[in-house]
């Protein structure tokens, strides 16, 4: 493993629920396809909710239906760097790279314990009550993270 690479999973928590948003990569009949949407970690387990319809949706079907595993990425700390020489710029970061197996989270209380995750990290709390008929309209998900590794370039 690189120097600037850890497979902490302590470090790789702390960038996932500090970044603002993941990247998913998706592959469906189209070729691949890559996203970003909301995201929260809880467990080991990586939360996200979409419509049932379109082509997010389709392709984590297709990855269900086939046992597919699927990727994302997260970025933190971004800071950019400039030099004299152009090999000198760029920028320093914390991310996370990762893949997984994607579940529909069905039942209806645990639709919302799922959206709650959400809502803790993106709102503060998660108290916050339900639609019954946008729920039952929401595709709730979970990756179920079986690789996750942090890169610290901090220089």
């Amino acid at each position: 493993m690189r120097k600037d690479v850890t497979d902490d999973q302590a470090v790789v928590a702390d960038i996932l629920n500090r970044a603002e948003y993941v990247t998913l990569a998706l592959v469906d009949e189209e070729g691949p396809y890559s996203v970003p949407v909301n995201a929260a970690l809880e467990g080991g387990v990586l939360y996200l909710h979409s419509s049932k319809k379109g082509r997010k949706a389709e392709a984590f079907r297709l990855a269900m239906a086939t046992g597919t595993r699927v990727a994302f990425s997260a970025a933190v700390d971004l800071e950019p760097k400039t030099g004299e020489l152009a090999c000198q710029w760029g920028y320093k970061f914390r991310c996370v790279l990762g893949s997984g197996h994607v579940r529909e989270v069905a039942l209806a209380g645990d639709k919302v314990a799922a959206l709650n995750v959400l809502m803790r990290k993106h709102a503060g709390r998660d108290d916050f009550p339900y639609d019954e008929g946008i729920l039952d309209k929401t595709y709730v998900l979970a990756i179920d993270i079986d690789r996750a590794t942090a890169r610290l370039k901090l220089t």
